[in-house]
């Protein structure tokens, strides 16, 4: 009897998730271009070629903003060590960093998604202590 009682609200259970999933877009978050990119090109198959693009297309997006945020600090001055100068110097070791650090096996299939993640964690990063939105 009592498991009587319980059968409607297990049904419940089952269809609410279906139908939200149905009626729901997907969100991304703030930097997800990688996610989204490989959401576009569905129902293709994952595969390195498309891994390479996906992640081509995000680092493109990524150094752009990365940029953007250096530069909104002005132009490095040598005379003196500005905050524009200290960022250069910063963005500067940062590349030498992913080279070493991803790029040093120049023929492994996944140097270039290593390279994303260090770019998308550099924009993370470069907004929270520029106090970019």
């Amino acid at each position: 009897m009592k498991t009587l009682i319980f059968l409607p609200f297990l049904f419940l259970f089952f269809v609410f998730p279906l139908n939200a999933e149905k009626n729901e877009k997907k969100q991304y978050s703030k930097y997800a271009f990688y996610s989204k990119c490989l959401d576009d090109a569905l129902p293709q198959r994952i595969n390195n070629g498309l891994v390479w693009i996906c992640s081509n297309q995000a680092i493109e997006k990524l150094d752009f903003l990365i940029n953007s945020r250096i530069s909104s600090r002005g132009k490095c001055n040598d005379i003196y060590e500005s905050h524009a100068c200290i960022l250069k110097k910063s963005q500067d070791a940062f590349k030498k960093y992913v080279d070493i650090t991803c790029k040093e096996n120049k023929y492994g299939g996944h140097s270039i998604y290593c390279e994303m993640m260090l770019k998308k964690d550099r924009l993370k990063w470069l907004d929270k202590t520029l106090g970019a939105r």
